[in-house]
């Protein structure tokens, strides 16, 4: 009975599969992938690659496989990796030529271009040319023309919202003037079109989510629920900062609490810092993004955004820029990869730390060296470090 019960153990360890952390990518033709697509009422993401690409290997092993890449590809899009060298490849390519690698497209479910990119990306940048198609992909018009002409069925209007809100145009007056026109809608249909409907954290429509937010999550699960609460928590708070608005930031930092509590004092530190960044208050904006660093101490993504954030706009602020260059090398200890030692470098040059830097990527060189590795990279690090020492 014990070899039995072993046994069945172990084939458990072997059957659970793990979480995904990166995007999840389609298996079949790039026409099925398109008719999934079609279906679904999603934008098909086709990464076209070659094999001895070296920005295809890097963004496939760097960019797709992190987490923030993967939850925003894998809600918002079908997605398919295609080898341009093989059969099925090659027939997408005589329909979409490829002169560089790799070629990132965006088609709709009708095989129409919507955006493509060619080169390779960084996480941010991946994300925001997602978010860019999805807005180009401007659906509302079909819908409106029914709507003003007096149709308020409720997949009309549910699909509208939707339409306006991917395209990033107002929805709210739609979604209030149906929802308190009462509806002969069931409640489930009330409670998505209300998660639809909130698309911003300071309004009447989002204290509606925050009621009936055990629904919600029993209906649409945890996952979607935190997504749309985050996103709107954003909005309201680029809001704050547009409109210098300090009893916004709190507000939405209180309902951020209400709404995704798990992650309420993350959300807290880097509100703070884009409010306080915006105002100009440094004493705030430091004690914002030195809370977050202590909480992030083990989380590289977010030790990247914080040293991103402060040698974007502070490069000139002495004691600013000595905190990032503790961060980077903190970052650097977590995740020793070129990228993170590029940033490290790029941090000490600017903290006037070049010998330091020169060391550290000495250091490295001969270690891969003696791991049989290409130490390229280091020699063209090492040549830019050298030119900052003139």
């Amino acid at each position: 009975m014990k070899n039995v019960v072993f046994v069945l153990c172990i084939m458990a360890v072997f059957l659970i599969k793990p979480k995904a952390q990166g995007i999840e990518f389609f298996h079949g033709s790039w026409q099925e992938a398109l008719a999934k697509a079609k279906a679904e009422d999603k934008l098909l993401f086709v990464d076209a690659f070659a094999k001895w690409c070296g920005p295809c290997k890097a963004m496939a092993k760097n960019v797709f496989t992190q987490q923030k890449v993967g939850d925003f590809f894998n809600a918002n899009f079908i997605n398919l990796k295609l080898d341009m060298e093989e059969a099925d490849g090659v027939t997408f390519g005589h329909k979409y030529p490829v002169s560089a690698y790799p070629t990132l497209f965006f088609l709709d479910g009708d095989g129409k271009v919507i955006r493509n990119i060619k080169g390779g990306q960084q996480p941010d940048g991946l994300i925001s040319h997602g978010a860019e198609a999805i807005k180009k992909n401007d659906k509302s018009g079909k819908f409106e023309e029914k709507y003003n002409a007096g149709d308020r069925s409720y997949d009309l209007v549910f699909g509208y919202v939707k339409a306006l809100n991917a395209a990033g145009k107002p929805s709210l007056k739609v979604s209030n003037d149906y929802l308190y026109s009462n509806p002969a809608i069931s409640d489930e249909q009330r409670l998505k079109f209300i998660m639809e409907a909130a698309v911003d954290a300071d309004s009447r429509l989002f204290d509606l989510v925050i009621t009936n937010k055990e629904k919600i999550i029993d209906l649409m699960g945890q996952q979607v629920f935190d997504e749309k609460c985050r996103s709107a928590c954003q909005v309201s708070v680029k809001k704050a900062a547009e409109f210098e608005m300090e009893n916004l930031l709190n507000e939405t930092i209180d309902k951020a609490k209400k709404t995704i509590p798990n992650e309420a004092e993350v959300f807290a530190a880097k509100s703070e810092m884009l409010f306080y960044k915006s105002m100009n208050n440094k004493q705030k904006y430091i004690s914002a993004y030195k809370f977050l660093a202590k909480k992030s101490s083990k989380n590289a993504d977010q030790l990247q955004f914080i040293i991103k954030d402060i040698t974007g706009s502070f490069k000139e602020n002495k004691d600013m820029i000595s905190d990032a260059a503790d961060y980077a090398e903190t970052l650097f200890n977590l995740k020793n990869e070129m990228e993170t030692l590029n940033i490290y470098c790029s941090v000490l040059v600017l903290n006037k730390e070049v010998d330091k830097a020169i060391d550290v990527v000495k250091k490295q060189k001969d270690k891969a060296e003696k791991d049989g590795q290409d130490v390229s990279g280091y020699d063209g690090l090492l040549n830019y470090l050298n030119s900052k020492k003139a």
